[in-house]
């Protein structure tokens, strides 16, 4: 058996992670700088330093010497970059995530009281509670007791609305199947009690109709509010002994007991009935609701059939690690990322990129989970675990949207903590003081008037509507293959009156081919060899495109002192000679004497030994839908597009004269994107925002400037997926207009539902003041409005 060394050994141990947040930093050079000293640094497998987020990821394999390297990390970041605010998330700092489902919760201003009550904990680092799918996710600090949080947690959701039923998430996929069971059995009792308390009343009221008045129509009456009315009854009364007096419970306790009160019995069951039958009905939209957003992000798989031997086994998709081998049958959905490595057939991507065309794969292929396998048997050797696969990314990042709220969520809650206790106060005052300075007027209709306002003042209507549009909108724009990482992106799309694109791979396939080789005083062979030798060690797309027309190997161990130079070029020595390779910056920067190439495209100079040998000319191709997105962009109100691009000033004008886009910048360094950006933004108003579109790894410092950072064709990206506020999972720039249409109509949607809830909550309150309203409009204003804007909302989904 073979001994492994202790580099191995390390090598073997999962790492820890440690992360380093650095606000202020807006020097992408200092960040390269950082990465690069830190990643040396002894005990330090990997580093990683995002410029987009701020945030530097080290993997280290020494956990004994943890805090040393801490401290060498921060003495590194303070030489590069002084003035940073350095925040250290170490291992005993990230903290212990926990998911927690509260079945039955269907008040949304509820949810809001206890999301707020759990982040105000000192033991969380963070948590948000998604209405939508009922779950409140927590991250516990490290030093903290885990069980002891939770059952703070526990204590905290059972003040605030008694009766959930909470799980602790282990199994999330079985919780929710759990909790939905008992949500339809919770239904159908429901609906027992609203069919025998409103046969109860129609009884009562047919008596009453043909003159009959009796102890018995009374008592079906009280019988019938009891029925209906004992949960709510209940809930108030235990909400009253911890001094909550401004949930609905208490509020309806309160408006239909004063109406018993004053003798309106009838119409006090009436409200009642009225109120749990718009709750159950508002429930039933919200959970079709919940359905509708689920199907669209129906992706997540059930199982996966792992290869052992020669036997097949169905297992859990955590279960199954990287250098598995998998089997996917035709119809089946592809459980993990993987490479095929046996077999060839149809797979249908459009669950994870919105395209509807089958795409063809075979033996060599990446093929992602989420996509279905069409017709044939394909082999896999998984690449990625469950937790870092393109589904797994996916769900997290849509079902956590909802953490980064929109400006108008953010109004909306702070809204309803003062909108309720302000109308209750309005409604005691106008039940007590007219009686008093009116002279004639009555206790009991300023009393009964008061109750209206008691019925109108639960703000449900918006604090359901509001999210549930933003996140319909998330997770309608998924299914088109639109990530939006949060409501508050959403919200700022249909502001976006300038769209910044980055040329190559953006507007144009970055997909090189060279056009044209001019070479001085030595063959075309000769030329396209000595650019070869100097691109060889480059990654770039013109580098490979260079390679694959020369067509030979280069004799690598023959190269030395190998220099990229950033936006200029590559210098390097090959044998004797003393090779450069790049645009005309790096032949002035020489003082290489150089023919200027009239040809339009990329052109790359070669000089030997400070001799000018000649260019060769490389070109890009336009996307097939780059003109028809510039054309959809300003029907949806864009004003200026905008293109920036490192390429000389002949191939942008041409690229931008095709596309008819209104201004382009050429010839420009990564340093100078940002400052072209810098002068757009020069006389802005917030109302006027700037989107950039670009891959989302080499423009970090232009996506970290704008408004809305656009990652495009980031399919199977992660780097892209982290750099961006909106991630394009296809290569089609017309979907960025697709997005900023999903995002206008949102908002409309939003809006609407604001203006709607209170304008009506605000007239029924007017007319209940000066005697022109009933119960009915109040209930109305209460149950019957939030139902309509739920169901309003859902039409962000058609």
């Amino acid at each position: 058996m073979k001994s492994l060394s202790k580099a191995e050994v390390n090598d073997n141990v999962n790492p820890i992670k440690v992360e380093f947040i650095l606000n202020g930093l807006n020097c992408a050079h200092c960040a390269e700088v950082i990465n690069e000293k830190v990643g040396k640094l002894k005990g330090v497998k990997s580093s990683n330093l995002n410029f987009v987020n701020k945030k530097m990821t080290l993997n280290l394999t020494d956990e004994q010497n943890e805090s040393e390297i801490i401290r060498k990390t921060i003495d590194i970041i303070n030489n590069t970059e002084p003035g940073l605010d350095i925040v250290v998330n170490s291992k005993s700092k990230l903290g212990i995530k926990k998911e927690i489902i509260l079945g039955g919760l269907n008040c949304a201003h509820c949810a809001e009281v206890i999301g707020q009550k759990v982040s105000n904990l000192s033991e969380i680092e963070s948590s948000d509670l998604n209405f939508i799918n009922k779950k409140l996710t927590v991250l516990i600090k490290q030093n903290e007791n885990s069980k002891q949080v939770i059952e703070k947690i526990i204590d905290i959701i059972n003040n605030t609305e008694p009766g959930l039923d909470i799980n602790i998430v282990k199994n999330s996929q079985q919780a929710n199947i759990s909790v939905e069971e008992k949500e339809k059995d919770s239904s159908k009792k429901d609906l027992l009690k609203l069919i025998v308390g409103f046969g109860m009343y129609a009884v009562a009221i047919y008596q009453s109709t043909i003159g009959v008045e009796s102890k018995l129509m009374n008592l079906l009456l009280i019988i019938s509010y009891l029925v209906v009315g004992g949960g709510v009854i209940i809930k108030a009364l235990k909400n009253m002994t911890k001094g909550r007096i401004f949930d609905e419970n208490f509020l309806m306790l309160i408006a239909t007991v004063g109406a018993l009160a004053i003798g309106e019995v009838e119409e006090a069951v009436a409200v009642m009935l009225f109120y749990q039958l718009g709750e159950y009905l508002q429930g039933i939209a919200v959970g079709k609701s919940r359905k509708s957003i689920a199907s669209l992000m129906n992706i997540r798989p059930d199982s996966a059939n792992l290869k052992v031997n020669n036997e097949i086994k169905v297992v859990s998709p955590e279960d199954v690690e990287i250098g598995d081998v998998i089997v996917i049958k035709p119809g089946e959905k592809v459980p993990l990322d993987g490479v095929i490595i046996d077999g060839s057939s149809m797979v249908d991507t459009s669950a994870i990129t919105g395209e509807s065309v089958l795409r063809e794969t075979a033996i060599g292929d990446d093929i992602l989970s989420g996509f279905i396998n069409k017709n044939s048997l394909l082999i896999v050797k998984v690449t990625k675990g469950y937790g870092e696969s393109t589904v797994s990314k996916i769900l997290d990042l849509v079902e956590n949207a909802s953490s980064k709220k929109s400006k108008t969520e953010n109004f909306i809650s702070k809204f309803s903590r003062y909108y309720t206790p302000i109308v209750v106060c309005l409604a005691a005052t106008i039940a007590i003081i007219p009686p008093i300075v009116i002279q004639g007027a009555e206790f009991s209709e300023w009393f009964y008037r008061g109750l209206l306002f008691l019925v109108v003042s639960c703000p449900c209507a918006l604090v359901l509507s509001i999210p549930l549009s933003f996140f319909s909108g998330i997770g309608y724009a998924s299914k088109n293959g639109i990530l939006i990482k949060g409501s508050n992106y959403l919200e700022a799309l249909k502001d976006v009156d300038t769209v910044v694109f980055d040329k190559t791979g953006t507007l144009t396939k970055g997909v090189f081919n060279v056009t044209n080789i001019n070479a001085v005083d030595i063959s075309k062979q000769e030329l396209l060899e000595y650019a070869a030798i100097a691109e060889v060690n480059s990654n770039h797309p013109i580098a490979k495109s260079i390679l694959k027309t020369y067509g030979k190997a280069v004799d690598l161990d023959s190269i030395k002192n190998y220099e990229e130079i950033a936006a200029h070029g590559i210098r390097v020595q090959y044998n004797n000679e003393k090779i450069l390779a790049g645009n005309e910056k790096l032949m002035k920067a020489n003082n290489i004497l150089y023919s200027e190439a009239k040809e339009v495209g990329t052109v790359v100079y070669v000089a030997v030994n400070g001799i000018y040998k000649g260019y060769v000319v490389i070109s890009d191709e336009v996307k097939e839908d780059s003109k028809d997105a510039i054309r959809n962009l300003k029907n949806v109100g864009i004003k200026e597009v905008v293109m920036l691009t490192g390429d000389n000033k002949d191939v942008a004008n041409k690229v931008a004269s095709d596309l008819n886009i209104d201004t382009v910048y050429s010839s420009l360094l990564p340093n100078e994107k940002v400052e072209k950006v810098e002068e757009i933004y020069e006389g802005r108003n917030e109302k006027e925002k700037v989107a950039f579109v670009g891959d989302g790894i080499n423009d970090a410092p232009v996506l970290a400037r704008v408004d809305v950072g656009i990652a495009m064709g980031a399919l199977g990206s992660d780097a892209a997926i982290e750099a961006a506020d909106v991630v394009l999972m296809t290569d089609e720039p017309n979907k960025i207009y697709k997005a900023i249409e999903i995002s206008k109509k949102t908002n409309k949607i939003v809006w609407q539902n604001i203006i709607f809830a209170l304008g009506v909550k605000v007239v029924v309150m007017v007319l209940g003041a000066g005697g022109m309203a009933t119960m009915w409009e109040a209930i109305f204003a209460d149950v019957g409005v939030a139902l309509i804007a739920v169901i309003n909302a859902m039409r962000i989904l058609k």
